[in-house]
């Protein structure tokens, strides 16, 4: 697959002298083989790019787009009307916002995980990279060893977590980790700007970036709490979210919160939480204009995972319901009660959650977590107005299997429970199931213990992106 590289100029009235845009310039691409071409990002020099499609006598009808942000879509109306026939690949998820902007549906067309985009004899596959979004995506040459990366990865850095599009800090760790692994070492990188760093036209030897970019250096080495700090300070002017910690005085908003997201087996009574509250358990809720979105506790324990799985709690109410240790003597702590109403779900307040209670996790010193991830595809729970799941057959066999045999189920059997899937892109590894856990008859009454560190990971050893160093 051949490859040519353009600047895509802003707007003159978009840019910002010494802005991240300004040192790092837009850059779209064109990827061809056997006549066939293809377009990621749109680009604003239309001239250029229509001059070398011309004289290379190429057939371009598909443009792809790595994420929905203007910089990298606001010329996408010229070229639809420049090429009558030209459809638009982009993330599922944005889809309805090229709508909104006015692109007809009969010129798009949903990119997500595996979907493949064929380039003459050659084939390009998405690789879902959120993080920087919740949308972003990466286009995969595999056999050429190419990779697009948008924003996601940059000569020598990474794209900030834009909240305001779902971006993430602990999902994006997971997805760089998730790359590294599965990279090889030839891979060329193509991002979506110039690298201020290099200043020189991609590509970017991947193996240079991993000793180069310290943010790929850290999710190597395992470093997360490294990696999330430095994240933070770029990402500063994206946090808009309003983070509260709740209190007993706040029990009415709590109680309230608590009928709106679980089913009513799942309600914590008001003498619950209050008892909670009084024996030191934090409780962080997300706010915006419009209400709260979503809450989540948490205690504090001197259980450690070198302790093993026996002296684990055994039932939800000693993970929950326990009093929290004092900081001197605690060495994890015990998350429960993530929720979010049902409307804000799959919009990333569930991730943004974890990402504040994870920060302020560690600023207490606390490196180890533990959540209970309810499993209710073991079942499927459909009878009440907070959630909607089906049943997983291939879930529920991995499950009964463990009991059975005490056999692990893979991790794709794992992540064919919605909730459990959202824990391990959250960056969270599943340790052990427990039984009669908790009166949850979707569950099985059962939960899968998720755990992570949120300072220090096992590093990644010799993955394909360390191969041949």
């Amino acid at each position: 697959m051949e490859i040519l590289v353009y600047p895509s100029p802003l707007p003159p009235h978009w840019q910002i002298p010494g802005s991240f845009v300004d040192r790092n310039p837009n850059l779209c691409y064109l990827a061809f083989a056997d006549g066939q071409g293809v377009l990621i990002d749109a680009c604003s020099d239309l001239e250029k790019v229509i001059q070398d499609v011309n004289s290379r006598h190429l057939h371009l009808d598909v443009l792809l787009i790595t994420h929905y942000h203007d910089d990298h879509t606001f010329a996408l109306a010229d070229w639809l009307e420049k090429f009558p026939d030209l459809t638009v690949g982009a993330p599922a998820s944005s889809l309805k916002d090229l709508l909104a902007a006015g692109i007809g549906a009969n010129r798009l067309f949903p990119l997500s995980e595996g979907a493949t985009i064929p380039v003459g004899g050659e084939t390009l596959r998405v690789v879902a990279t959120p993080g920087h979004t919740k949308d972003s995506l990466c286009f995969w040459d595999e056999r050429g060893s190419n990779l697009w990366t948008g924003d996601t990865i940059f000569g020598g850095n990474i794209g900030c977590a834009d909240y305001h599009r779902g971006g993430n800090r602990n999902v994006f760790y997971h997805t760089i980790r998730n790359l590294l692994k599965i990279l090889s070492a030839t891979t060329e990188i193509y991002p979506g700007h110039l690298s201020e760093h290099y200043l020189t036209v991609p590509p970017y030897p991947w193996n240079r970036e991993k000793i180069n970019n310290p943010y790929l250096a850290n999710a190597l080495d395992g470093k997360r709490g490294n990696f999330d700090r430095a994240l933070k300070y770029f990402s500063l002017e994206f946090e808009i979210a309003e983070v509260v910690m709740l209190d007993e005085p706040d029990l009415e908003a709590i109680c309230k919160l608590e009928r709106e997201i679980w089913i009513p087996a799942l309600q914590a009574p008001r003498e619950v939480i209050r008892e909670r509250l009084r024996n030191g358990h934090r409780l962080l809720a997300i706010k915006e204009k419009t209400g709260w979105l979503g809450m989540i506790g948490w205690c504090y324990s001197p259980f450690s995972l070198a302790d093993g799985p026996d002296p684990f709690p055994h039932n939800f109410q000693q993970f929950s319901n326990c009093k929290s240790c004092c900081l001197d003597n605690a060495r994890s702590a015990f998350i429960y009660n993530v929720g979010v109403l049902p409307e804000r779900r799959r919009k990333g307040t569930g991730s943004l959650l974890l990402q504040e209670v994870f920060e302020k996790i560690r600023k207490d010193g606390i490196s180890q977590v533990f959540i209970d991830s309810r499993m209710a595809s073991y079942n499927g729970s459909a009878q009440h107005a907070q959630e909607k799941v089906s049943p997983q057959q291939i879930f529920r066999e991995a499950v009964d299997r463990y009991f059975s045999t005490g056999q692990m189920p893979s991790e794709a059997a794992l992540a064919s429970d919605p909730t459990v899937n959202f824990y391990m892109k959250n960056g969270l590894t599943p340790w052990l199931l427990r039984q009669d856990f908790i009166p949850d008859e979707p569950s099985g009454n059962m939960r899968v213990i998720c755990q992570a560190n949120l300072d220090q990971e096992a590093p990644l050893g010799d993955t394909p992106a360390s191969d041949g160093e």
